[in-house]
């Protein structure tokens, strides 16, 4: 018997968390006898205008239709067997839509299964804090988790936070879609070397970790740092591109690195980091460089499948390296794919996405309640 699950995403595929967390498993589920439908908290043009990033406007209408589209789907939910519930869709204040959506899925008989994969229950050190988190509700993630009949968590620091509220917490990475990804053989530096870095405007901060080593490589080596989906970033003594993002034209961006770091402040909202961009430099045979923080030191083996810097020393070895002696990283970058392929590939983790759906008979039993 077919199961019927609905995917209330956080934003259309546009967004990175929605993209890479729910709708590309969406094909593989056929397979597994799972028939599924996707409800967005937002439109695409609502995603596309509105960024909170726009200022006070823009912050009221992306939030509000949010809330607004999630309690609409309160009348969808009688025709699922599953809600499966991404994300909070308010920042900082109390989860009303979400927690009406636990609410009215257990009196429906339906299994409610609530997915993160950001330390939420935390704010960003890189960030300013703004006004309205004055607001704040400190537990509003708690209280959302506490209801549901299971909790997927992106990487073992989130999970651990979640088992506190809930008996039934799985941890399913942040994947990657391989075939997006060809392979590709890699053994030369572009001529100025291209240091590359994807992201969003928000996390662009994290590059002040990185700038005094970039500014040292720079005085021996001819470098470029080229930012993707980013906004503009002075680094003193060091060239600096800034190319807007595109859904087509990812892959081939990244590819154009000869090298990709991901720089993290150790910090518990950087601990909830789940690695995507990491995971993108080693599916598309880019040598990565990235702090040793949270789920980066599972993904890498350091000096095997890419390196790991703990500090400017550290970050400046690691670039050298590779500019120095190109070649001798082949293996590593063969190494980098091949661990994307087994633990962090879309092909390789539908299954369990399919496992967690079916459930094996789990329901609501509240944990700890720390």
């Amino acid at each position: 018997m077919t199961m019927r699950v609905l995917f209330l995403t956080n934003t259309p595929p546009g967004g990175p968390s929605a993209r890479y967390r729910v709708y590309q498993f969406i094909p593989c589920l056929d397979r597994h006898g799972i028939k599924a439908s996707c409800h967005s908290a937002l439109t695409p043009f609502i995603y596309r205008r509105c960024q909170p990033s726009g200022g006070g406007r823009s912050k009221i209408i992306y939030f509000g239709l949010s809330a607004l589209s999630r309690l609409l789907a309160l009348f969808r939910l009688a025709f699922y067997d599953v809600v499966y519930v991404q994300k909070i869709v308010l920042p900082h204040v109390y989860p009303f839509p979400e927690l009406m959506l636990c609410k009215l899925g257990r009196l429906l008989g339906k299994r409610v299964i609530f997915d993160y994969d950001d330390a939420i229950f935390t704010v960003s050190e890189v960030r300013k804090k703004t006004w309205f988190e004055r607001f704040a509700c400190p537990d509003r993630l708690p209280k959302v988790l506490a209801q549901c009949d299971c909790v997927v968590a992106g990487n073992n620091h989130l999970a651990d936070f979640a088992r506190g509220y809930c008996k039934n917490v799985e941890v399913l990475p942040t994947c990657v879609e391989l075939t997006r990804y060809p392979a590709r053989p890699w053994n030369k530096c572009s001529d100025p070397v291209v240091i590359g870095w994807i992201g969003t405007p928000s996390t662009v901060p994290y590059l002040d970790l990185i700038a005094p080593a970039l500014r040292r490589v720079a005085e021996k080596r001819a470098i470029v740092l080229r930012i993707v989906g980013g906004k503009e970033y002075y680094c003193p003594g060091v060239k600096v591109e800034c190319l807007p993002w595109t859904l087509a034209g990812e892959v081939e961006l990244i590819k154009s690195f000869d090298i990709g770091v991901m720089p993290l402040a150790d910090d518990a909202w950087s601990r909830g980091k789940c690695g995507l961009k990491l995971l993108q430099y080693m599916a598309a045979g880019v040598p990565a460089v990235a702090s040793p923080v949270g789920v980066n030191s599972e993904i890498i083996q350091d000096g095997v499948n890419g390196y790991l810097a703990a500090d400017t020393a550290g970050w400046v070895e690691a670039l050298e390296r590779i500019i120095a002696n190109p070649a001798a990283h082949a293996d590593m970058v063969k190494k980098a794919r091949e661990t994307v392929k087994q633990a962090y590939a879309v092909e390789s983790n539908h299954p369990k996405m399919a496992r967690i759906l079916k459930g094996n008979g789990y329901r609501r039993t509240s944990g700890s309640g720390k």
